[in-house]
């Protein structure tokens, strides 16, 4: 190892064990871009389509070919023998001409990005007329294994700056000067992670090739591009990272915005049943016909629940705010006593009603009782149980309703239309009034569905309003 540190120098050992690790970087970076090019296969939602991504992945490899150049000459740097004058000589000419595909890569993306964006004719022909200063330096380059025109490596087999090195050197920098004045000026007309990108791959390379001009040890050039690969990396990953997030609120938001339409229209069509069906006049009618049957006390109490049910979801249709859980109750407990009519001993009700004070949509738990009586229990000849629940979470509320019914094995189309719709209405209910979810768990030994309100307000506004 001395006798290898000794022959190559050890700035030159520095430099190539930092490219070594840079090199790795690089293809982390590499297969990372890769994998973000590849279609996303958990959901449409994930899958972001970023810009500038393949002309990202284009500079990586070619500062991937730059340091790897590098490093191979730096390893064979004062081998005399054949084999280490011929590599050092590929690899020298390897590192200049992917060295000018980088600044004339950038200057092509000034040129598209910028000019050809936004109509600019006299910015694209001068950014041409750069990109063609650059014809000499690459003549001299193919060359220079004929000439030391650029370089030369002597008898030592030490790289020697050659006579007309300063054509391209210098040719490199107003290249870059003219990146960085040029997003200056037009830096208001362009997209801001492009002119974080321009700025970063403009002004590190060009502050290390200024160094380089004075200092001849470690090649700073090399190490700034490395540099500044490495921050364009993690400005593309924030860069992605905000416009996921972005695209989620954006996807949330059109799924409230429609939610909101579907429960404004069902509001509107409620509206117009209410004005025609004329909700006193039907109450007022039961109550007469409740007060002709007071001899026959089943038929009695039979109307007495079926008014207070028809005035409960009459007071819920046209109810645009939320209730108290206990004003959804009395509708529930009015729904249960008209099935008990029905089923008679068939149905069996648990209320486990740990905690009330909260408010809820209007008519987003009476449908879950009616799906799991008429569809959970109502299908079995022997009737079931259907048990509702409520508790705190933390600090959210569940409320479940749950039978012991598969509630699958006698019902209709009809009848499985009718309960979908039910459940879609409860969830655009809870999306309009972004105040919760519902999930719908099924088993062999029953069904649960599972509203989960998640906003802290439900229970602060019904403590106030007590």
């Amino acid at each position: 190892m001395e006798e290898f540190i000794s022959r190559i120098s050890l700035p030159n050992f520095v430099q190539m064990t930092i490219e070594c690790w840079n090199a790795v970087f690089l293809l982390i970076m590499i297969v990372m871009m890769i994998i973000r090019k590849q279609p996303d296969k958990i959901g449409k939602a994930y899958n972001v389509k970023v810009a500038l991504t393949n002309e990202i992945l284009v500079f990586y490899i070619a500062v991937l070919l730059y340091d790897l150049f590098d490093i191979i000459w730096d390893a064979y740097y004062g081998d005399t023998s054949e084999t280490g004058f011929m590599v050092c000589a590929v690899a020298a000419f390897g590192y200049f001409i992917v060295g000018a595909f980088q600044t004339l890569f950038f200057l092509q993306l000034v040129k598209t990005q910028v000019a050809v964006k936004n109509g600019m004719k006299l910015l694209k022909k001068l950014t041409l007329a750069v990109q063609f200063l650059h014809i000499p330096g690459i003549i001299l380059l193919i060359a220079t294994p004929f000439t030391g025109a650029l370089y030369y490596f002597d008898e030592l087999n030490h790289y020697n700056r050659g006579a007309f090195y300063s054509v391209w050197y210098y040719v490199t920098i107003v290249s870059f000067v003219y990146i960085i004045v040029v997003i200056f000026f037009t830096r208001k007309k362009i997209d801001r992670f492009f002119l974080q990108i321009c700025v970063t791959a403009g002004v590190i390379p060009l502050i290390a090739s200024l160094i380089n001009i004075v200092y001849r040890g470690i090649s700073i050039n090399n190490i700034s591009v490395s540099v500044t690969a490495l921050i364009i990396f993690v400005l593309y990953e924030k860069y992605r990272s905000d416009m996921l997030v972005n695209g989620v609120k954006e996807a949330e938001t059109v799924s409230r915005e429609l939610a909101e339409s579907r429960l404004e229209l069902e509001h509107s069509k409620n509206s117009l049943l209410l004005a025609q069906i004329q909700p006193h006049f039907l109450t007022n009618s039961l109550m007469a016909l409740r007060a002709r049957c007071a001899d026959n006390p089943e038929v009695y109490e039979s109307l007495t629940n079926f008014s207070r049910y028809l005035r409960s979801n009459f007071e819920a249709l046209g109810e645009i705010s939320l209730i108290s859980f206990e004003k959804e109750m009395q509708n529930i407990e009015a729904y249960i006593a008209l099935e008990k009519d029905n089923f008679g001993d068939r149905l069996n009700i648990i209320y486990d009603i740990a905690f009330d004070g909260f408010l809820v949509p209007a008519l987003s738990v009476q449908p879950l009782v009616e799906n799991a009586v008429r569809h959970g229990v109502g299908t079995y000849d022997k009737g079931g149980t259907v048990c509702i629940r409520t508790y705190r979470d933390g600090d959210n509320v569940v409320i479940e309703v749950t039978d012991d019914g598969s509630g699958k094995s006698n019902i209709t189309e009809k009848q499985k239309d009718r309960k979908g719709i039910g459940i879609k209405n409860v969830q655009a209910r809870l999306e309009s009034l972004a105040c919760g979810r519902l999930d719908i768990i099924s088993s062999e030994s029953g069904t649960t569905a599972r509203i989960t309100l998640t906003d802290p307000k439900l229970i602060e506004n019904a403590e106030n309003s007590n």
